[in-house]
């Protein structure tokens, strides 16, 4: 549905007019001046070129206000991606019987990026075209679209008309999801492959039997089925599987510390990317999944199972934001005991603080009386960079300040290891390979 707007705007854009017009005034002044000195006929010849111009102007903005305007729509897609660019579609029609300039632009929400409006188009008579420009997502949650507005170019290219065409809609965007694409037709180890981690241990080493076949080259002794070798009369070989039907949850940090930024996203975005990813690897196994999320945005995803339920899963943690709230590690994990009875792998993503030591170690003791801990650290990325090779005074600060920051993280890991707590210390871009790597040692070793 389109909003009339009646208003009129002379076109600034087009110099050659603006030039044609100065032309005409001063022309206009000069047979004035001289129709002061000459002959009376030059003023009415003044006169009659001031009407002239006039009725152009009024007949050009006649035919732009009673002409047909065109009419503009938009096509989304599905969903976005955060941080992957995507394509909007814009529709227009033009349904009256003359070639129509236009430039137009779209209301896209603060949530996108996008450096390719506002633009211009020529819009042949009775005919609709579609154009596309990119957008890419700066921030998740729901992305709210406003009108498309229009300017329209007088047939003398003298005035604009402005419309507001209404195009409400919203899009959700999503964490970046776009390494799980492809993926459901691969198997575990292409999956981990495909996601850049790597199997620490054979295949066929878990605890869960899988089925019998031929013995191949590597298998170990206690691998074969004598009873299945001697009635097939070749050696024949039993497969295992890991564990399914375990539990995973997630406590996920939301306070102030993860609105950090490394790179162009925060801790908090590579944390719940990492999460994800690795929640997809654990349904994908058998596993079921659960979500805690912690420190003003108190959200509780029951654990799922299944491979589809990581769509329920992003449907429930696509919009979860950080807060400016400070993190209270010990009151999430008494709120995880009472919610989960069953013994779980309980992974808590965060990036600890070496003043976090006492607290953390709390939690991992409230947690430990009956779930297996796991402490997920986003390590930031400045403290691996190399030293300059000549530095002034205030690099040579900087060292220091880093290398001691690096050695108190590096004690508070080690206090937690020594209670028998996992940790996973990765930079915020690797964070998800670490911690499927972390997870499938757990699997192979009969952990969870």
């Amino acid at each position: 549905m389109r909003f009339p707007v009646l208003n009129l705007l002379p076109d600034r854009g087009l110099f050659k007019y603006l030039l044609i017009f100065l032309g005409l005034g001063l022309g206009l002044a000069l047979l004035r001046v001289l129709s002061t000195v000459a002959p009376s006929w030059l003023a009415y010849l003044w006169w009659g070129l001031f009407v002239l111009a006039a009725v152009a102007a009024a007949l050009d903005a006649l035919a732009l206000y009673t002409g047909r305007m065109p009419d503009a729509g938009r096509q989304l897609p599905g969903n976005l991606a955060l941080g992957s660019p995507a394509t909007i579609r814009l529709r227009f029609e033009n349904p009256g019987r003359r070639d129509l300039r236009l430039e137009y632009t779209d209301r896209y929400p603060d949530a996108l990026s996008c450096e390719q409006l506002p633009a211009q188009l020529d819009l042949p008579a009775d005919t609709s075209l579609i154009v596309e420009y990119q957008v890419r997502p700066v921030q998740r949650g729901d992305a709210h679209f406003g009108a498309i507005e229009l300017r329209v170019q007088s047939p003398l290219g003298l005035w604009r008309r402005q419309l507001h065409i209404e195009a409400e809609q919203s899009v959700k965007v999503y964490p970046n999801f776009m390494a799980l694409s492809g993926m459901d037709f691969l198997d575990d180890e292409q999956r981990v492959a495909h996601l850049g981690a790597h199997l620490t241990q054979r295949r066929g080493s878990g605890l869960e039997f899988r089925q019998l076949r031929e013995y191949q080259r590597g298998d170990e002794i206690r691998q074969i089925d004598w009873k299945a070798t001697a009635r097939q009369q070749k050696l024949i070989s039993r497969e295992y599987q890991d564990e399914r039907d375990q539990e995973v949850l997630f406590m996920l940090d939301t306070g102030r510390r993860m609105r950090a930024l490394d790179g162009e996203l925060s801790h908090f975005d590579h944390s719940l990317n990492a999460l994800l990813l690795t929640a997809y690897m654990a349904l994908g196994m058998g596993d079921s999944v659960g979500v805690l999320g912690f420190a003003g945005s108190n959200r509780w995803v029951s654990p799922v199972k299944g491979r589809q339920g990581i769509n329920r899963l992003l449907n429930q943690l696509y919009d979860i934001q950080s807060s400016t709230e400070a993190s209270d590690l010990s009151q999430a994990a008494e709120a995880l005991m009472l919610k989960q009875q069953k013994r779980a792998l309980v992974v808590i993503v965060s990036n600890m603080r070496d003043d976090d030591s006492e607290e953390l170690q709390l939690a991992a003791r409230i947690l430990g009386r009956k779930h297996l801990v796991m402490v997920a650290c986003l390590r930031e990325s400045f403290l691996d960079r190399e030293l300059e090779e000549e530095p002034g005074y205030q690099a040579a600060l900087d060292h220091c300040a880093r290398e001691l920051y690096r050695e108190q993280r590096a004690d508070l890991i080690a206090q937690l290891k020594a209670r028998g707590v996992m940790v996973v210390d990765s930079p915020p871009q690797q964070m998800h390979v670490a911690l499927i790597q972390e997870y499938l040692a757990l699997k192979r070793a009969g952990r969870i």
